[in-house]
C-alpha cells in the first residue's frame, strides 16, 4: 500500500512540475490609506523613558560552582542604549518613507526643529503646513526591555572536566508608528509593532567583551524585523503571482500549438489560438487559458468579461475559481489606484493639541 501510495505521489509531483504557469502582476494597497498624505514630515523617536531592565552584572548559572568567582559588568552600555535604539528607529521609518517613490519626505532633522517650538507654546502644525507638509509620522518607542545571562554546560572526557560557557542575551521592543494630519491636528493612524530577538553564541569569562554579535547588531535586526509590516502598513507596492494554465482535458489536438507558444512567450499568439478553439469548439481549457492571458496582458475587467460570458455558456468550477482569483486581485488592484488619487475629506480640527500625547 505505501508503495502505491509513493507512486501516485510521485506522478503527482512530475504534473505539478510540468504544468505550464504565467506570472501575472498585480497592485498591493497600504493597510493605511494614505493617499492624501503624500508630503510628509517624520520625527525622531526619542529615547527609552519609562521603567526597563537593563542588567548591571551578568547573571550566572549557580549549578557551576566554579563560574561564582566572576562578577562581569553586562555588555550593554547603560548610557548609549536607549539613544542608540532611538537613533536606529528613527533611520529605518525614515527610509520606510523615503525609499518610496509613494512620498516626498522632509528629513527628521528639519522635521525635529519644527516640533521644538512647541516647547515654547507655538503649532508645529502651522509651519509643516507652510513647507507643504500633508502629515508628521511620529515613531514612539513603547517598550525596550534587555535581558542577559549565562549557563554553562559541563562534561567529562578521559577523567578530565571540561566547561563550556554561553552567554544569551535578548531584547524586548515594542514601537508605535502615529500620523498626524497637520490640517487638522488629528491623529488620523496609529499602528504598533513589536519583536523579540535571543541570542546565544559561545562565552569566555576570560574575555567578557569579545562577541560575534554587538549590541548595536541586536538592536539592528530587531528593528529590521518590523520594516515588512511598516511598508505594508504604509506604502502600495506591487506584486506578482504565478497561475498555471488550465491543462489540456479533455485533450485538444489543436491546442498544442497554443500551449507551446506560452512556453516559447508569445502570449498574443497563445491567446488567439485559445481564443478560437473556445469559440469554435466549446472547449473549456481553451477559454481559461484565453481569459488568463488577457489579464496577464494588464486587461483584468477584459479577463473577466471572458469568464462572465463563459459562464453563461458552462458551468465549471475552474473557470469560476479563476473568476473569483483575478476579481480578488482587481480589488487590491483598485484599491491600490485609488490611493494615489487622493480624496478630499473634511475633518473638524480638535481643540485639544495632539503634541502633549505624540512627543511626550
Amino acid at each position: 500500500m505505501k508503495k502505491i501510495l509513493s507512486v501516485a505521489v510521485i506522478a503527482m509531483l512530475l504534473l505539478v512540475s510540468c504544468a505550464t504557469s504565467v506570472s501575472l502582476s498585480y497592485q498591493k494597497p497600504s493597510n493605511v490609506n494614505m493617499s492624501q498624505y503624500r508630503n510628509v514630515a517624520v520625527a525622531s523617536a526619542s529615547p527609552f523613558k519609562s521603567s526597563q531592565r537593563i542588567p548591571l552584572f551578568l547573571r550566572f548559572d549557580i549549578t557551576d560552582p566554579t563560574i561564582s568567582t566572576y562578577m562581569i559588568f553586562s555588555t550593554f552600555d547603560y548610557d548609549k542604549v536607549n539613544d542608540s535604539c532611538a537613533k536606529e528607529l528613527t533611520q529605518m521609518v525614515n527610509k520606510v518613507f523615503s525609499r518610496s517613490s509613494y512620498y516626498s519626505v522632509l528629513s527628521p532633522e528639519k522635521t525635529d526643529t519644527y516640533l521644538s517650538f512647541y516647547k515654547i507654546g507655538k503649532n508645529p502644525s502651522e509651519l509643516l503646513k507652510a513647507e507643504g507638509v500633508d502629515a508628521l509620522i511620529v515613531p514612539k518607542i513603547t517598550r525596550f526591555y534587555n535581558d542577559e545571562f549565562v549557563t554553562a554546560d559541563t562534561y567529562e572526557k578521559d577523567g578530565t572536566k571540561y566547561t563550556t560557557y554561553y552567554i544569551h542575551r535578548s531584547i524586548d521592543l515594542g514601537v508605535t508608528i502615529s500620523v498626524l494630519d497637520t490640517a487638522t491636528d488629528r491623529i488620523i493612524a496609529m499602528k504598533e509593532y513589536s519583536s523579540t530577538k535571543n541570542y546565544v553564541e559561545v562565552y569566555d569569562p576570560e574575555f567578557p567583551l569579545i562577541f560575534r554579535y554587538s549590541q548595536s547588531d541586536a538592536i539592528s535586526d530587531t528593528i529590521s524585523d518590523m520594516v515588512s509590516q511598516m511598508v505594508a502598513d504604509f506604502v502600495p507596492t506591487s506584486g506578482r503571482v504565478n497561475v498555471e494554465l488550465l491543462a489540456n482535458s479533455p485533450k485538444n489536438e489543436r491546442a498544442k500549438e497554443a500551449y507551446d507558444a506560452v512556453k516559447d512567450g508569445s502570449y498574443a499568439y497563445a491567446y488567439t489560438l485559445f481564443n478560437d478553439i473556445w469559440n469554435s469548439e466549446g472547449h473549456i481549457p481553451s477559454g481559461y487559458n484565453a481569459a488568463l492571458l488577457i489579464a496577464v496582458s494588464g486587461d483584468l475587467d477584459g479577463a473577466l468579461r471572458y469568464l462572465s460570458a463563459m459562464q453563461t455558456r458552462v458551468s465549471d468550477r475552474d473557470v469560476n475559481r479563476l473568476y473569483a482569483t483575478l476579481s480578488s486581485i482587481k480589488e487590491s488592484n483598485d484599491k491600490a489606484l485609488a490611493q494615489y488619487s487622493p480624496t478630499t475629506t473634511v475633518t473638524e480640527t480638535t481643540s485639544l493639541s495632539p503634541y502633549d500625547f505624540l512627543l511626550k
